[in-house]
């Protein structure tokens, strides 16, 4: 093989000699590319582009060393960088994976549930105190009877406060977008 002909060929992109090239390094830049990425048909797409690339480039070479070295590097490189694309593709299938496990699952509906309700209590937080005291003692699961016993207030006042609230309440959970998408996760 004549080293000119193939810096000829690379160089000022002789077609018709562009074969020798591809003959001189294609079958040992595949053979070296195989070892790292362990796939013979990858190993092939990456030298093929390497090569495209070569061709389409702009750059010179003065010596057959020079370009050589430049290919297995070039090699060497899109290896390494095909290795940690699909390494990173590896880890997102897996954490998918994961993610679709009913384990996670109900972790994330019950995430979502403590979401609401911290949500919830900030609203009830905010109300005026009678009404939020009679929310409070709603929540806690009071009968309407022992909460009007309990404040010293009529049931009829508890009814009162308990409609004012909630009128309040579902105005909040309305107006408050994050609210609504959390609620939609649980249904």
């Amino acid at each position: 093989m004549n080293e000119s002909r193939i810096l000829i060929a690379v160089n000022e992109k002789k077609e018709e000699i562009w074969e020798d090239v591809f003959g001189y390094y294609y079958a040992a830049l595949c053979s070296y590319a195989r070892r790292l990425v362990h796939d013979p048909v990858i190993a092939e797409d990456l030298v093929q582009d390497i090569l495209l690339y070569v061709w389409n480039s702009e750059r010179k070479f003065i010596r057959l060393e020079e370009l050589t070295n430049y290919l297995y590097r070039a090699t060497y490189n899109r290896s390494m960088m095909w290795l940690r694309h699909e390494k990173c593709k590896s880890r997102h299938l897996a954490r998918l994976s994961e993610e679709s496990n009913p384990e996670f699952d109900e972790m994330f509906v019950e995430t979502v549930r403590e979401e609401l309700l911290r949500q919830m209590y900030l609203y009830i937080d905010a109300l005026p105190e009678q009404q939020r005291k009679v929310i409070r003692m709603s929540v806690e699961g009071l009968s309407v009877n022992e909460i009007a016993e309990k404040l010293g207030i009529s049931v009829d006042t508890v009814k009162t406060h308990k409609k004012r609230s909630f009128k309040q309440l579902r105005g909040k959970f309305k107006e408050d977008v994050n609210i609504f998408w959390l609620a939609f996760f649980l249904s």
